[in-house]
């Protein structure tokens, strides 16, 4: 069991820091782990009733975890093919996972506050996380490169402390996640301006000299 929880936490640490540092410019990859993380974190909260993705691993749910895992790599071989759909798909899931606290909230509010079944409550959490793929949906359709560097870094970030096993109440977790978070956004916003300014300074071809030679094709 300590072996499997020490992989866990090497795994963890090395997606998350990954997506988290390079997660907008790697669509594919990116993809990938987004599925993967999502997933698990759905089927964990609708199935498990569970916390995150990352207790199925210490419940041993292996089934749940091989269902992950299948959409992650599917995340891959889709975003390698379609980067475009890629990024549109980033948005959903990452609008359906932030959302995941409402569908707590709205779960509680109907089951305790209104005493409606815990049917009704699901039902109403899945509109819930619907609409919140599709604010992920609106968000990277309105600003691509911005919006992907804001959810690589909140996976990142929330798979860096699932896979540690933070404690969320702790002020130190909140300042190391703020560090890393920070961090995330500053180097992937540094590499983005890097690519506006090299595609602003690229030497354009002369015109003129190309029309000469198209002139002298023709004279030909």
């Amino acid at each position: 069991m300590f072996f499997l929880d020490l992989l866990g936490v090497v795994i963890g640490l090395t997606l998350g820091g990954y997506i988290l540092f390079a997660g907008r410019k790697a669509t594919w990859p990116t993809l990938g782990i987004v599925s993967l993380v999502v997933t698990a974190n759905l089927l964990a909260e609708l199935v498990a009733n569970a916390d995150s993705g990352w207790t199925l691993i210490a419940a041993q749910a292996w089934s749940l975890l091989g269902i992950a895992l299948f959409m992650g790599v599917l995340g891959v071989v889709l975003g390698r093919y379609k980067p475009d759909v890629a990024v549109l798909l980033i948005g959903v899931l990452a609008g359906a996972d932030a959302t995941l606290w409402l569908y707590d909230i709205s779960a509680y509010l109907i089951t305790t506050v209104a005493h409606f079944s815990t049917q009704t409550a699901f039902w109403v959490g899945l509109i819930v996380l619907f609409i919140g793929g599709l604010f992920g949906l609106w968000l990277v359709r309105k600003a691509r490169d911005e919006a992907l560097i804001l959810i690589t870094m909140l996976v990142g970030v929330h798979f860096i402390e699932d896979a540690l096993g933070l404690n969320t109440t702790s002020s130190w977790t909140a300042v190391i996640m703020i560090a890393l978070a920070l961090a995330g956004v500053l180097v992937q916003y540094a590499g983005y301006l890097r690519e506006l300014k090299s595609e602003q300074t690229e030497p354009k071809p002369d015109l003129s000299s190309v029309a000469y030679f198209q002139d002298l094709e023709l004279d030909v």
